[in-house]
């Protein structure tokens, strides 16, 4: 029994290092994302239906990724050291150890559902209206690249002239008058002011 708990204590710590590793050198790209479902055993009152449906929802979200790993690791580390420290009866041991894995999977998925209940959708950018500069100029008919700034952070897109035809020297000052499937439309703001 004393191979399982070091097999699962290791299995689990391993898979949560590679995952914390790897998160690390992708945090650039939006970070961690852990699957499960669910808003909790207790979050809504009333019916036994709503009480049902979270209920599973919880348990449904202790088979993550993160649970699972959290599970390995409790289990094999309390198995691990109950069985080093104490006399208690092997089948004792692996109650005991199943239980703290449990509660730790619960805790993580715990903690997964109100970091994400805290989660607030981004507010969609206005970008038309952005003034910006042509880094890359516009051919007739083609597409150029511009940079402009927004809360303070420098972006760039691709960028056409507004009626196709008309060529937007490198370094010209722009408007964004459309912004499309990635490409913003622009027009010179000197041609606009003008206007």
């Amino acid at each position: 029994m004393t191979t399982l708990f070091v097999i699962c204590f290791l299995v689990g710590l391993g898979i949560s290092a590679v995952s914390l590793f790897s998160s690390a050198l992708h945090v650039h790209h939006g970070g961690v994302h852990f699957h499960g479902h669910g808003h909790g055993f207790g979050g809504h009152h009333g019916t036994g239906n709503s009480l049902l449906k979270n209920g599973s929802e919880f348990f449904g979200s202790l088979f993550n990724l993160a649970a699972v790993t959290m599970f390995l690791t409790c289990f094999g580390g309390v198995g691990l050291l109950l069985g080093r420290t104490t006399s208690l009866a092997t089948v004792i041991v692996a109650v005991v150890a199943g239980g703290a894995g449990f509660a730790g999977a619960a805790a993580i998925v715990r903690v997964l559902q109100a970091m994400r209940r805290r989660e607030r959708p981004l507010e969609p950018i206005q970008l038309v209206g952005m003034v910006g500069k042509l880094t890359i100029p516009i051919r007739e008919g083609g597409t150029g690249e511009m940079v402009y700034t927004v809360d303070g952070k420098r972006r760039c897109s691709g960028a056409r002239s507004d009626d196709s035809k008309r060529p937007i020297p490198r370094g010209t000052e722009v408007v964004i008058t459309k912004y499309d499937k990635g490409i913003a439309y622009v027009c010179e703001f000197d041609r606009m002011i003008a206007q």
